[in-house]
């Protein structure tokens, strides 16, 4: 937005430049082509600059449908592996063939059972 901003400045200075140098160009006839190409460049301008802005809108409002279809689809995804892992199992291998990755089985080991360390035995410097 920064730069369109800029673009918005330049314009509205070219403009004041073209508009305030008018009463005087009877008195400097050298810079009447330069007022009149810098005329059609401010018309040019704010055509494209308002382009420009027409397709951010359209850029904005397409960027919130593409968001808004990503989370129907999500959802309808979501919901259907929920009933596939249903029908089929969490852990079930089949579900792979529908892009649901199953659960890892989990297998518990029994902890093994500790035994106390021996205490340390105090050892004695000789002095």
């Amino acid at each position: 937005m920064r730069q369109a901003n800029l673009f918005s400045e330049k314009i509205t200075n070219w403009d004041l430049t073209s508009t305030n140098v008018k009463p005087h160009l009877a008195d400097m006839p050298q810079v009447v082509p330069l007022q009149t190409e810098l005329e059609s460049v401010v018309v040019e301008a704010r055509g494209l600059d308002s382009r420009q802005e027409l397709a951010r809108s359209q850029a904005r409002d397409l960027t919130r449908q593409r968001q808004d279809i990503e989370k129907r689809g999500e959802n309808l995804r979501r919901r259907i592996a929920s009933h596939l892992r249903g029908t089929f199992g969490f852990t079930s291998e089949q579900l792979v063939q529908f892009g649901v990755n199953p659960r890892p089985r989990v297998t518990r080991r029994k902890k093994p059972v500790e035994t106390p360390a021996p205490a340390p035995t105090p050892t004695t410097t000789a002095k």
